[in-house]
């Protein structure tokens, strides 16, 4: 017996690490394009004919179907009644057909197309959510805002359900390991997209020499398929692993009383609490920044063909991040003198 559990597949560093890397750069793709239209908030009011109660209603929606239709609650029982490998690659699958619908929303197609009319004349009004504020659309909203929000909130529903079943793999994986080293590098890794998207998305949208949205939101479509096949790669490392140790995947019953459990929970309430004061405070500031700096700094216009205002500065900018980001994480394996070079660096 001891023989076996020695030869686990996740006892060996570098496949619990892969395994790790599979899951991380998912999650890494899925926040580029959760931020993919906020860094060109003016790029859709000079171009869709967004305003910002258009663009802010936009990115509200993502956690429209989580909270009032409860599908965050749901993603949770279909990962304890399905496992990790079903949810990890039924939420990379959602999260592709609501960037889809996304990108479909500010194409010029959409634009000239009898969609656009339906949109226009309906979702104007939804009973009850108006009245509480929380509608995801408004009478006078774009209807590319109105689409885009729709494809944002079959996205939210993903990459929700992604970022729980991810933090499951994880324990699966790194159990009686680097679990909190391995937790935190994978947060660390998933928000690098946050940076990455706030740098590219505008250099993207107006490459050759044409501005357009939707070359943006492609691209992030794009990194989301690359995504789902990292999904589909964990599953059959995952699939492997069970075959080792002769169990079947774990999964967990749900009882209706585990709801109440929880609610009766004062943890449950603190932790919950502490991540609304949270996300409140930096959710609409990442939606809202980019904008909020261009409109209140004045900038000098840089001469034509300019180093400062060409792309290269942006990957320059990119590059030294990565580097900070890796020899900060490099750190955490050195000892001695390297480590503290790596620090330094």
């Amino acid at each position: 017996m001891t023989e076996k559990v020695a030869t686990l597949l996740r006892d060996k560093a570098s496949a619990r690490w892969t395994a790790l890397i599979l899951l991380a750069m998912a999650m890494f793709f899925s926040y580029v394009f959760m931020d993919i239209l906020s860094p060109i908030k003016d790029l859709l009011e000079s171009t869709r004919g967004w305003d910002p109660d258009a663009f802010g209603t936009y990115a509200g929606s993502e956690t429209f179907l989580n909270v009032f239709i409860f599908f965050l609650i749901i993603a949770g029982i279909i990962l304890d009644k399905m496992g990790v490998r079903f949810t990890a690659i039924l939420s990379g699958l959602v999260m592709l057909v609501g960037a889809t619908i996304n990108w479909y929303a500010v194409t010029e197609s959409f634009m000239d197309s009898s969609l656009k009319v339906w949109f226009d004349n309906h979702l104007n009004y939804i009973p009850l959510f108006d009245e509480l504020g929380v509608s995801p659309f408004y009478k006078g909203m774009p209807a590319s805002a109105k689409l885009s929000a729709i494809g944002f909130m079959v996205f939210g529903c993903g990459v929700e359900m992604a970022g729980i079943t991810v933090s499951r793999g994880i324990v699966k994986w790194f159990k009686g390991k680097e679990m909190a080293l391995a937790m935190g590098s994978e947060m660390a890794l998933a928000r690098l997209g946050v940076a990455t998207c706030m740098i590219f998305s505008p250099v993207i949208a107006k490459m050759f020499g044409r501005i357009d949205v939707s070359r943006s939101v492609a691209f992030g479509v794009i990194l989301l398929i690359i995504a789902l096949v990292m999904f589909i790669v964990y599953f059959f490392m995952d699939r492997k692993l069970d075959a080792q140790t002769g169990e079947a995947e774990e999964k967990e019953p749900f009882k209706v009383k585990d709801i109440g459990t929880i609610l009766s929970s004062g943890g449950f309430w603190l932790v919950a609490l502490l991540c609304v004061l949270y996300y409140s405070a930096i959710f609409p500031f990442q939606k809202y920044a980019v904008n909020m700096l261009q409109c209140n700094l004045t900038f000098e216009a840089l001469p034509e063909g300019s180093f400062w205002s060409s792309n290269t500065v942006a990957i320059i900018q990119y590059v030294v991040m990565l580097v900070v980001a890796a020899t900060a994480f490099t750190s955490n394996f050195s000892k001695g003198i390297a480590k503290y070079v790596l620090l330094i660096v």
